[in-house]
């Protein structure tokens, strides 16, 4: 089955569903090919996937995209096994930014290929369960929130400090600390350094890789998916539902009051949910993990101040596997 959805961004959202749990669903031959639904412009691609790996198995991911009717070669967007590693890759026609495939020009289509591997002795498998691209034009500002369409919602999610780790990690660990916050409030419960450890990129050397955090999580029992939000409107409705959402984002010096660090070029953060304060203003409810200790991770930041600095992408934790 798939979806395509194309928000008021002009961002585009394709998920293909390949099946449930007791349901093994493998490429034929080793290789899935699958072509964006239709077409549309973009220069910036995120692919991001569910899969259970067993053994020494393998899956690596290639993107390519259509030009003015002409296919480009296969860009490889990494590969995903028990050591997970990207590939730095560039031409005059695209780089591939550690997860993300970014372009001169703007393209119409793309193509998404998942080669497998059994590994050594052929004994290992892989499983795919879901398999989703993010494509959008990096120069379309995002929305502002309709604020009437906002509900207010909080989700008591455990509360991690990132920086109360190993000190060799916990300046690089924010997306991992999330991800052990989400499943801890699933009911899953590992230790901080292990998470991090399951998403490493081995070839970039980082622990936020978007796509292996996203698999990271589906293979430490949370299902998972990335997602683009034009607004923090479009993210109130999952919030209400109870789904827990891994926002990347990145600001100047002071412009986030009330964090715990003073600015950034990237961090993560987990958003909870949404209040107005008794001003009638809304703020945005996230458990930071850059706070010093767990005691201050809980926090509220400004309504608008927040969305100028969320990237718009988000880690969407909808349950449990197999729930």
């Amino acid at each position: 089955m798939t979806t395509y959805i194309r928000d008021s961004s002009g961002a585009q959202s394709a998920i293909w569903t390949f099946g449930s749990r007791s349901e093994p669903v493998r490429p034929a031959c080793g290789i899935l090919e699958l072509t964006s639904p239709e077409a549309a412009s973009f220069d910036w691609l995120v692919p991001w996937w569910n899969a259970d790996i067993a053994g020494d198995a393998a899956m690596e991911l290639f993107l390519a995209v259509e030009t003015q009717g002409s296919w480009s070669r296969w860009y490889p967007m990494g590969r995903w096994s028990k050591v997970p590693s990207t590939f730095a890759c560039a031409d005059a026609a695209a780089k591939v930014e550690t997860d993300t495939l970014v372009l001169e020009a703007k393209a119409s289509r793309y193509k998404l290929k998942v080669e497998v591997s059994p590994g050594a002795g052929g004994t290992g498998s892989v499983v795919i369960r879901r398999l989703g691209v993010l494509a959008r034009e990096r120069g379309l500002a995002r929305s502002r929130a309709s604020l009437e369409l906002l509900a207010e919602s909080a989700i008591a999610a455990p509360c991690r400090s990132q920086m109360v780790e190993a000190e060799e990690i916990r300046g690089r660990i924010c997306s991992p600390t999330c991800g052990a916050m989400a499943l801890q409030s699933l009911g899953l419960d590992y230790p901080t350094a292990f998470v991090a450890a399951d998403c490493y990129d081995a070839g970039a050397k980082i622990y936020g890789n978007w796509a292996f955090n996203v698999a990271s999580l589906w293979r430490l029992g949370a299902r998972a998916r990335l997602g683009f939000f034009p607004s923090i409107e479009a993210a109130s409705a999952l919030l209400k539902a109870g789904s827990l959402i891994i926002a990347s984002i990145r600001f100047g010096e002071g412009k986030l009051s009330g964090a715990p660090i003073g600015k950034t070029n990237g961090h993560l953060v987990l958003l909870t949910g949404l209040k107005k304060d008794e001003s009638g203003a809304w703020r945005v409810l996230v458990n930071d993990p850059a706070a010093a200790n767990p005691a201050g991770v809980r926090r509220d930041y400004d309504l608008e101040e927040f969305e100028r600095a969320w990237t718009g992408v988000g880690y969407i934790i909808e349950d449990r596997v197999g729930s």
